[in-house]
């Protein structure tokens, strides 16, 4: 669970101006109560003024946040001091200013992705600031993937609360990957008996076993989604149909080549804040604690023909009250 107390972390270089991303922060620590921590790496100590003077701080937000400045590496720094103030959240952008925008995002940011003390929410730095404020202010849809494993159930215990506490509906995603075999995830065991689960028993299932060591969240409106081919692609297709206001995501902290591959998608096409939640666990103790049911959601797309290119399976995503949903102006 992350710190009950903890500050919101925001590392701020002075490349842009400071408004964009306090706005973000301030909408991201008004959904638990959160104060605000702003960090600036120098090559030497600086006052707090001078702190100041080097982000671009705004004279208004001087009393409505903490300023911290750290001696060193960027990414270090960051990590460092994340730990020092048992930081319940670290906000960082894809880019700074000149940055690449053709990488997913920018060499501090996605080295602190691969290790952080606790979550980070990552936003493009190519989205509108005010868009994005808005989302997170009004929460209405939480998107959850869930690939099975223990940590990505994990999440779900943050959106629940973040979901409860907005009355925003929680949609929880599982993609049953279409790829080549050689691109996939080792093939799951076989249970010959699946094939028979109609649907709506596979969406009960899948609720059970997925939640069987983590609890179910209680209180929440929820819905559970099956859909087919790429999870990178789909994740990202699901969430701006459901006109998604924040993404939580669990992944392993690993960026080497052939891995990552959805956590990139993601840095690179989202268009809604993304909430990464690094796995603590060894490779050997991750596990599935609900293999046997994405198995069955495999071969529940595979006897009812579904397509490798379909988006969706009827009878998951198409109940009446997610159908009814109306998009919200932004």
């Amino acid at each position: 669970m992350l710190p009950e107390n903890g500050p919101l972390l925001v590392p701020l270089d002075g490349s842009l101006p400071a408004e964009k991303p306090l706005r973000v922060a301030e909408a991201i620590a008004g959904l638990e109560g959160n104060d605000i921590c702003v960090l600036y790496v120098s090559s030497e100590p600086l006052t707090n003024a001078e702190t100041a003077e080097r982000i671009g701080l705004p004279d208004e937000w001087a009393t409505r946040l903490t300023l911290v400045n750290a001696v060193g590496e960027p990414v270090e720094a960051i990590l460092g001091t994340a730990a020092e103030i048992n930081a319940k959240a670290i906000l960082m952008s894809t880019h700074g200013a000149g940055g690449n925008l053709e990488t997913p995002a920018g060499h501090v940011t996605l080295h602190v992705l691969q290790d952080p003390p606790c979550p980070v929410y990552v936003l493009r730095s190519a989205l509108d600031a005010g868009t994005q404020v808005h989302r997170l202010r009004h929460l209405r849809r939480i998107v959850v993937p869930l690939d099975g494993n223990f940590e990505s159930v994990r999440s779900v215990e943050e959106a629940s609360a973040l979901a409860s506490r907005s009355n925003a509906r929680l949609l929880m995603l599982h993609i049953v990957d279409s790829r080549p075999e050689t691109e996939r995830a080792p093939a799951s065991p076989v249970f010959l008996d699946y094939p028979r689960y109609e649907l709506e028993a596979w969406q009960d299932e899948f609720l059970r076993s997925s939640f069987a060591i983590a609890g179910k969240p209680q209180g929440t409106n929820m819905v559970v989604a099956l859909r087919v081919g790429d999870p990178g692609e789909e994740i990202v297709r699901y969430a701006a149909d459901s006109d998604c206001d924040l993404l939580i995501a669990a992944w392993k902290g690993r960026l080497s080549p052939g891995r990552a591959r959805v956590v990139q998608t993601l840095l690179e096409h989202a268009t809604y804040p993304l909430l990464f939640r690094v796995s603590r666990l060894p490779d050997a103790e991750i596990g599935t604690v609900s293999r046997p049911v994405i198995e069955a959601a495999d071969r529940i797309t595979r006897t009812r023909r579904v397509p490798a290119e379909s988006t969706k399976v009827e009878g998951i995503d198409d109940n009446p009250g997610y159908a009814a949903k109306t998009r919200r102006s932004a």
